[in-house]
């Protein structure tokens, strides 16, 4: 993100916080289409899905005025949707229990997908377990940082490094078939 764009979220952003319903929409505009990718890759569920987009939304806007940083504005919108679709899954029994504790003693280095892959790579992602998919989705797609990724998952950096080592050679397999 330029400095710039830096600067406009953070206007944006206090400007949400003093209860600017303009700057509430300009901001669902500016996150609206990956947030919504992000929850409906996970869930699975498009109707499901909008109604955890309009609750993520809802819970942004009464909790705003909280948030002490603008940088840690998108990682705090994605573990909102995150603990959103996780106990809407709870709720209709379709989640496994996670383990915190994977450990990985040699992680490879991130890898980038070519553009031709890139259809494939949804398609692949949609058959992927909901703790693959967030992974792949916040590190690839969001472009997100170890450290932003571990805050919206609410774990270490290590862990997330894990996740992601698991996430690709899960998405591997899938290429694969």
């Amino acid at each position: 993100m330029s400095p710039s764009d830096k600067l406009i979220e953070q206007v944006l952003l206090l400007r949400c916080q003093i209860g600017d319903r303009d700057a509430f929409a300009d901001l669902i505009e500016r996150y609206g289409r990956p947030l919504r990718y992000f929850i409906s890759s996970l869930l699975g569920n498009p109707e499901m899905a909008e109604d955890i987009f309009q609750e993520t939304w809802l819970t942004v806007i009464g909790r705003i005025s909280s948030l002490k940083k603008a940088d840690a504005f998108p990682a705090w919108l994605y573990r909102i949707a995150r603990n959103n679709v996780y106990q809407q899954l709870r709720r209709t029994r379709q989640l496994s229990r996670l383990s915190e504790d994977v450990a990985v003693l040699n992680p490879i280095d991130d890898e980038v997908f070519s553009s031709e892959d890139a259809a494939r790579v949804h398609q692949c992602l949609k058959e992927l377990r909901p703790e693959h998919k967030e992974v792949l989705m916040l590190r690839f797609l969001e472009q997100m940082s170890y450290q932003h990724i571990a805050e919206v998952l609410n774990c270490s950096s290590g862990t997330v490094k894990s996740r992601i080592h698991y996430a690709k050679l899960a998405l591997k397999k899938e290429l694969e078939k």
